[in-house]
């Protein structure tokens, strides 16, 4: 006989259910969220264990390895698929999440989701360290600006360089307002430290990788873009066509049809918001700061000229975020004429 197993995902505890392949409950422990304690919890002599199932949060790759190495054949389960099939549940308790999930598993009516290998997760792991610390020098920056317009001194257009001495001049002669500027400036130059050895990390893992290399001879196309978009695919084999990976990312637009009634409306917003955000920047910088015109940025202008700029920039994000899944499946590098640049061949041939 066959059994399955839900478990019900918490910081420090989970649920378990152990039911048969007719879906009679066998037993329901609680365990440690720890790989080795929900294996023991799980494990029973003479009995044949088909498929553990858990539910995605923050722990669930982490559970994952630790039971793939236990032995396990384990399924990390989409949570929007999860919460479809709880929504007529009267009463939701772990408990409860823990039948529902091993039931699920035994039917096999569920989306599993990728779980990256783990060089994909450092890369995430530091892609979200830098947001983090970007976002704090932008606050500490912004900070500074509105105390020193309540009495009358703007900032107005400055560099990075030119940010510090330009705030010391306009503090320059009021006691208080020096002492903030010293402080606030101690904080920036420290965020600033911290961002640049993150950048540097990012960087060296850039050159590194042939595939980072490949997707960086795009227009529009850095280190950040390339990297976010390396560890979010992790395996392209995954999306089975190049064009799909639009929809994977969200920018597709929703469509609700019944009958007569057939409504387009903006995009789905669906998977990982970081997926969305980079190629939206690359494409806001292929159709507006980016010289070189180019069969991708001509289309561009061309949606722009008939509809709106936005309009454009979410069409062209979701061309390139094809462009650069099918260079990586083909191992080509991109290049805008008949002959590729420099770069391009020696990115190649690396």
């Amino acid at each position: 006989m066959e059994f399955f197993v839900g478990l019900d995902v918490s910081l420090e505890e989970t649920h378990i259910c152990v039911v048969d392949e007719g879906g009679r409950i066998i037993k329901e422990p609680r365990a440690p969220s720890e790989p080795k304690a929900l294996a023991r919890a799980i494990r029973h002599k003479g009995r044949r264990i088909e498929h553990v199932g858990l539910e995605a949060g923050s722990l669930s790759q982490w559970l994952h390895d630790g039971l793939v190495r236990e032995g396990f054949s384990v399924s990390v389960m989409e949570a929007r698929h999860v919460r479809a099939a709880f929504a007529a549940m009267r009463v939701k308790t772990d408990r409860h999440d823990a039948r529902g999930i091993a039931r699920l598993v035994r039917l096999g009516w569920f989306k599993r989701v990728h779980v990256k290998s783990l060089d994909a997760q450092e890369t995430r792991a530091l892609l979200t360290a830098r947001t983090f610390l970007v976002e704090k020098v932008t606050a500490a920056e912004n900070s500074l600006r509105a105390a020193l317009r309540n009495f009358g001194l703007k900032m107005g257009s400055v560099t990075r360089k030119t940010w510090e001495a330009r705030a010391r001049e306009l503090a320059e002669g009021n006691a208080v307002l020096e002492g903030i500027v010293d402080a606030m400036l101690r904080v920036r130059a420290l965020l600033l430290g911290e961002l640049a050895s993150v950048d540097g990390q990012l960087m060296a893992l850039a050159k590194a990788d042939p595939v980072t290399r490949l997707l960086m001879t795009t227009p529009g196309v850095g280190v950040i873009v390339a990297l976010t978009f390396r560890s979010a695919v992790d395996d392209p084999d995954r999306v089975p066509r190049s064009r799909d990976v639009g929809t994977w990312a969200g920018l597709t637009p929703r469509r609700w049809q019944s009958g007569k009634t057939d409504i387009t409306g903006r995009i789905t917003r669906a998977g990982d918001p970081r997926v969305r955000v980079m190629p939206f920047e690359a494409a806001a910088s292929i159709l507006g700061r980016a010289r070189v015109m180019s069969p991708l940025k001509a289309w561009g202008l061309r949606i722009a000229k008939r509809t709106s700029i936005k309009k454009a920039i979410v069409a062209v994000s979701r061309k390139l975020a094809t462009i650069l899944l099918a260079m990586w499946k083909s191992g080509t590098a991109y290049w805008a004429t008949g002959r590729p640049p420099a770069s391009a061949q020696n990115c190649a041939a690396a």
